[in-house]
Formats: C-alpha cells, structure tokens, sequence
C-alpha cells in the first residue's frame, strides 16, 4: 500500500504531532539509565525512528499508525543504546567481581554488606558503584527487549497491507505472558520489579523499603530480569 503521507506537508504535520510522544518515550527509558546517559541522545534518535516511521507507514488508520510509530521510536533508541554496549564483556567481568565481593563480605560479616562496604572493597567510590549497577541492570532490560522485539516479530508487520495480524492482540497476549512470568518470581524479586516498573520507584526507595543496601536491590532486578528473560524466549 502507498503511504498515505506521502505529501510533504502531510509529513511534516505528522512528525510534529508525534514529538510530544518522543520525549515521552525517552523521558521513561532515561528512568532505568545510568545518570551519564544523555536524554538529548535518547530524544534525537527517537526522532530518527519517528521519521522513517511516518515515512514507512501504510495505513491511515490513526490507532494502527500510532502502535507502529511508538515501536519504531523505542526501536530507535533501543538500538543507539545497544551500540553503547550495555552488554559488554565489560560490563559482565564487573558484574561477576561485584557478585564476588559481595558473596566474600557477607561470609566475613555475616550479613549483607551496605553499599559502603561494597565499593570500599572494590577500591571504587559508592557513586560508581551505583553507575556500574545500572549499567549492569541495563544490560538486561535490552536483553529482555530483543525478547519482546521477537515477540512482535518485525516492526513492519504490525501493519500489514493483507493479514490480518492485529497489533492490539499481539500487546495483550504479550501483556499476559509478562504477568504470568512475573507471578512465577520469588517473592522478593517479584517485590522489586512490581517497586521499580509498576510503582516506578528509584532504587535507593527500594532499598529503604526492603530495609537492604541498593546493591542488593540491584541484584535482586538483575536476577528476576534474567529470570523473566528465560521464561518469556520460551515457545507461547
């Protein structure tokens, strides 16, 4: 099927009213970043997948046209973090030394160790302590999102011009499979992500609720993370 924007003025009508949705997209994501992630970044590449969605859209059906282009968008942004490699072997070697550092002072202290404690072993101040967690917490969120990018198959076949394949249903039935798999964590990682992605609160809110140190919150969301991962790559 023909775009139906594709008059230039058409086009630049429907980018400019789908801007407001951009930051809106960016501005959650930006929420489970390390600080040094710019938002502007996140914008600016979101409104690189906003354009090549309007000019790759194939129907004029407003509720269609807007599921395709928020995709798009976090797909966009989605693969610029990607190439920042979240998921590094970087990344995974601090993740396994922070592991053991804390496995080592918990056995020595007999308790959880506080973040204080943590980066006083990794020789790291706690602020860095905290940007390598978010990082590492990161990382499996886009594993997670490769999931749900599979899920929904490609991008462009949520419109397409002769199935009959609906977005709405593909949404609902993923919606399902995500609580279901979140009902099946243990009861505390299943607290932390009902704090974090439900109730949206910063991970130093957890900790206090939890009465723990953010390490363990971070480690906690990294584990259901990956726990959720493995349950939804599965066959539906």
């Amino acid at each position: 099927m023909k775009n139906p924007y594709s008059n230039q003025i058409e086009r630049e009508e429907l980018i400019l009213k789908y801007l407001p949705l951009v930051k809106a997209i960016a501005t959650n994501i930006k929420k489970h970043l390390p600080e040094d992630v710019d938002i502007r970044d996140l914008i600016s590449y979101g409104v690189i997948g906003l354009i090549k969605a309007v000019d790759n859209l194939s129907t004029e059906n407003p509720k269609r046209a807007e599921a395709y282009i928020k995709l798009r968008i976090k797909g966009a942004i989605y693969d610029y973090l990607r190439s920042l490699d979240f998921g590094s072997r970087q990344v995974r070697e601090k993740e396994r030394r922070i592991k053991e550092v804390v496995e080592k002072l918990k056995e020595k202290l007999g308790r959880e160790p506080t973040d204080e404690e943590v980066a006083k072993e990794l020789g790291i101040s706690t602020e860095e302590l905290f940007k390598t967690l978010d990082k590492i917490n990161f990382s499996y969120i886009l594993s997670l999102e490769e999931v749900f990018r599979d899920f929904a198959r490609d991008y462009s076949e949520l419109i397409p011009s002769s199935t009959n394949v609906e977005e709405e249903v593909i949404k609902r039935e993923l919606t399902e499979k995500v609580k279901e798999a979140v009902s099946k964590l243990p009861e505390r990682e299943k607290l932390v992500i009902q704090l974090i992605f439900y109730e949206e609160l910063p991970a130093k809110e957890v900790a206090k609720i939890l009465e723990t140190s953010v390490s363990r919150v971070s480690q906690l969301k990294a584990k259901a993370l990956e726990r959720l991962r493995e349950m939804l790559s599965n066959p539906l």
